[in-house]
């Protein structure tokens, strides 16, 4: 897996002259459970969910690449505002601990969209995500049940470079968490 910053992402897609598309889904959630869902994490949600229903839909390899680089602008204008993740709620889809005694955690925000530590120190390396042995974050990563929902703060650092159907349909977003609530 090859990972890219916001900025790297940007200069290039804006080399390529991909256009910017809304900012999220006209139906994004907004009433019943997903009210509670912040409303940066709904924009998120939104803009991933749209270029996932375009790049679906798209009937040759050109349109769904288009799909792809627009959504990644929109994501980088997104983060541009802001890359702070305040109380946005998932689920626990993935955790454990690295060689090295550090612990690694994968949150799920919607379907196949995910927030998460590196699994590795190797891949940590520049982003020190890793969560830290003996703190109260260690202590709640490792106590959290998969598929627990959890509230979390965190610092989006990046974007896995990945194939454009991984891109798409399962985006993952790298994290430096700073909280960790199980609510259930």
């Amino acid at each position: 897996m090859r990972k890219i910053h916001w900025l790297s992402a940007g200069v290039l897609l804006l080399a390529l002259g991909a256009g910017p598309l809304p900012a999220h889904a006209d139906d994004a959630p907004d009433s019943g459970p997903a009210a509670s869902v912040p409303q940066r994490e709904r924009d998120l949600i939104g803009i991933l969910m749209d270029a996932r229903k375009q790049y679906q839909t798209a009937k040759t390899a050109n349109p769904a690449q288009d799909a792809r680089m627009a959504m990644q602008m929109n994501v980088i204008s997104f983060m541009r505002q802001s890359q702070v993740a305040d109380d946005w709620i998932g689920t626990v889809k993935t955790r454990g601990i690295t060689a090295e005694g550090k612990a690694w955690i994968t949150i799920e925000i919607a379907d196949g969209i995910t927030v998460s530590t590196w699994t590795s120190q190797r891949d940590d390396l520049d982003s020190g995500s890793l969560i830290r042995p003996n703190t109260p974050l260690f202590a709640t990563a490792q106590q959290a049940k998969l598929g627990s929902k959890i509230i979390f703060s965190a610092t989006i650092l990046k974007s896995v470079l990945a194939s454009d159907d991984d891109m798409v349909l399962r985006p993952q977003f790298i994290a430096r968490f700073s909280a960790l609530k199980i609510t259930q």
